[in-house]
């Protein structure tokens, strides 16, 4: 993770293992939203990643803010396109009158809104892990930057003291 701290501000540690939330949200965006499960774990993955933000463990400069904040917006708009395409085939769709075609048509629709197992269900699940993952960029943005405005004053102090001498 270019351009990422985790960790208190001011100091390094190794970004999360595996099953952590950096690796828990992206596994969960490669497997799809097709998969309850990986749907699941790319919201988990946001609400860990805010967390550790809101906590002051998570850090990142402006040049990897800046690549994150692609890569979700890249995804957000993906997803809202994509529900909006979803929402059409999600009514039963006229299949014929045969108890098979009926049968098709809902199992279908079920299938894309019928449960919370469905495509909408998990899409909206994954869009909201993403959204969360966006919103602690921003606050792991302001974590960097409130870290080096510390570190300037600190090393400003030190200046100051080393050339009083």
């Amino acid at each position: 993770m270019g351009g990422s701290q985790f960790g208190a501000p001011g100091s390094f540690t190794p970004p999360p293992g595996e099953g952590d939330a950096g690796s828990n949200f992206l596994s969960g965006i490669v497997a799809g939203p097709a998969d309850t499960a990986a749907a699941q774990k790319v919201s988990t993955g946001g609400s860990h990643l805010k967390a550790l933000a809101e906590g002051g463990q998570f850090a990142v400069n402006e040049e990897g803010f800046q690549a994150y904040i692609k890569a979700c917006d890249f995804f957000i708009d993906g997803y809202d396109k994509m529900l909006r395409d979803v929402e059409i085939i999600a009514d039963a769709a006229r299949m014929g009158s045969s108890a098979y075609a009926q049968a098709v048509a809902r199992f279908n629709a079920t299938t894309i809104n019928g449960d919370p197992q469905a495509l909408i269900p998990n899409l909206l699940l994954m869009k909201r892990g993403v959204e969360e993952a966006r919103e602690a960029m921003v606050i792991a943005r302001k974590n960097y930057r409130e870290t080096e405005d510390a570190h300037t004053v600190a090393f400003t102090e030190l200046n100051k003291n080393l050339q009083g001498q």
